[in-house]
């Protein structure tokens, strides 16, 4: 009898460290799924976050209009009081004057937006203009070399060639 219960106590205990393994492979497997959509949510929410994204989505939202129109007012996801448009004609010094502080980020490949909020940037996005490749993402078709403009004053006509917009002053 007793080497019977010894027995059956040694089966419970391999049952039991089997199901302790058991119970700490679903634990990493929630672990690495957890991490996993956690990921694509930032993913996601970045890739939503970008200029281009915003006059993309807002161009298939009206593509049956004959007019689209995007007011960044209310399209963008930060608060801004200032919306600044600088060509690529504009040297770093030329964008810095005329923001009243240096930009953290500069790169000098093309055309820029920068929003402010009193005074600071909160947003920035460029792009870049490869003379042998056909123009992406968002093009502002001014011939101003800085455009500065106010919420109210922030709206543009979507126009799409391609893999372009071109946003025209409203």
């Amino acid at each position: 009898m007793d080497e019977q219960f010894l027995n059956k106590k040694r089966q419970i205990n391999k049952k039991s460290m089997n199901l302790g393994k058991q119970y700490e492979n679903i634990n990493k497997i929630k672990d690495i799924v957890l991490l996993f959509s956690m990921l694509l949510t930032l993913l996601s929410c970045s890739s939503k976050n970008d200029f281009d994204n915003v006059v993309a989505s807002k161009y298939l939202q009206c593509e049956n209009n004959s007019v689209c129109l995007i007011d960044f007012s209310s399209s963008m996801w930060f608060q801004w009081d200032t919306m600044c448009y600088y060509s690529g004609g504009n040297s770093l010094d030329e964008i810095n004057d005329d923001l009243g502080f240096e930009l953290k980020e500069f790169i000098d490949v093309g055309d820029r937006v920068v929003f402010l909020n009193k005074g600071m940037e909160v947003y920035q996005k460029y792009w870049s203009i490869e003379p042998s490749e056909p123009r992406k993402g968002v093009v502002f078709l001014t011939d101003l070399k800085i455009m500065k403009l106010t919420r109210s004053e922030s709206k543009f006509i979507i126009k799409k060639q391609g893999d372009t917009f071109y946003l025209v002053r409203y």
